[in-house]
């Protein structure tokens, strides 16, 4: 992450309220981290209790949500609530359609009533993945609910305000939550050697390095479309022996298949791109850089390692 005479140089957010909404969620919780971290007052959004959760409201509620943030008095909010489940989605259409577009529209149209400026976190699941890569004004062309249910909730973000901004990323990881790595990791503990997609790829982003970069943009107020993921690309078979390797294991364990055969033994309802890579332009343009995919993986798999050997998982 880069912040100084590239343009970011001045810029703080010390001293704003920022309503993080999914705060109880994978990226919410390191947001919430990020922004303390920078001196804003960050005013946590969940749709249940929990310690760490300020509001408990249902996106979905316009009525609710305007209130919820009317009383929150925000300078600006970072809206990482949605229901990512990519193949939940497939199986409920409606739910996906109610929290990823009518909750993201809800939010914007409140934030836009209360004078705050929003970025909303997308997905590379907008594309298709046959044209690979993808920068930031390519056309979004969705092969799922999922990605169809985040294209209609950009849009209405981006329709709310043309101040506001989208912020698109892809193959999240860490936190408490199920991600790849840590599937990889329960999957090698339990066989002795398993089958991993070789033509399926793209960005792998390390959550604490996204919520960083998405401080940096909240403190710029960049508006529009911009990519935001760990620099680099890769397949899933390649980044899961990595996880081996970096986690001590024998990255023979791990053997490459087709996404085609994969669905023949372990059918799924959702399709995924085939190659869903983006390009960071508008980041980079602003100063805003994550550092390579392969470092960011190294400097969190001991964590999760760890975390696991201790049974937090």
């Amino acid at each position: 992450m880069t912040d100084g005479d590239d343009g970011t140089a001045g810029k703080s957010l010390a001293g704003q309220r920022i309503v993080v909404t999914g705060a109880g969620g994978q990226l919410g919780t390191f947001l919430v981290q990020a922004l303390t971290h920078s001196g804003a007052t960050p005013i946590a959004f969940g749709h249940r209790d929990g310690p760490d959760i300020d509001t408990t409201v249902d996106i979905a509620d316009q009525q609710a949500i305007e209130r919820a943030i009317d009383d929150a008095e925000p300078d600006a909010i970072i809206h990482a609530a949605a229901m990512t489940d990519v193949d939940g989605c497939e199986k409920d259409a409606e739910a996906a359609d109610r929290i990823n577009h009518v909750g993201a529209g809800n939010v914007a149209r409140a934030a836009v009533r209360s004078g705050a400026w929003l970025i909303a976190v997308s997905t590379d699941f907008v594309f298709s993945g046959a044209v690979p890569p993808y920068a930031e004004d390519a056309p979004a062309d969705p092969i799922s609910v999922y990605g169809n249910s985040k294209r209609a909730g950009e849009l209405a973000v981006l329709e709310a305000s043309d101040s506001f901004a989208v912020a698109r990323t892809a193959w999240v990881y860490g936190g408490k939550s199920k991600h790849f790595p840590r599937s990889i990791l329960n999957l090698l503990a339990a066989r002795p050697t398993i089958d991993v997609v070789e033509d399926e790829r793209g960005n792998p982003t390390f959550a604490g390095d996204l919520a960083q970069s998405l401080v940096c943009l909240a403190a710029l107020r960049l508006s529009g479309v911009v990519h935001l993921t760990n620099e680099g690309t890769t397949s899933r078979f390649e980044l899961a022996r990595r996880v081996a390797f970096l986690a001590g294991l024998d990255p023979e364990r791990i053997q490459p298949t087709t996404v085609e055969a994969f669905l023949r033994e372990y059918p799924l309802p959702a399709r995924r791109p085939a190659d869903s890579s983006l390009t960071n332009v508008r980041a980079a343009a602003v100063g805003v850089t994550l550092r390579p995919w392969p470092d960011a993986l190294a400097h969190y798999v001991p964590q999760l390692v760890n975390e696991m050997r201790m049974g937090q998982t």
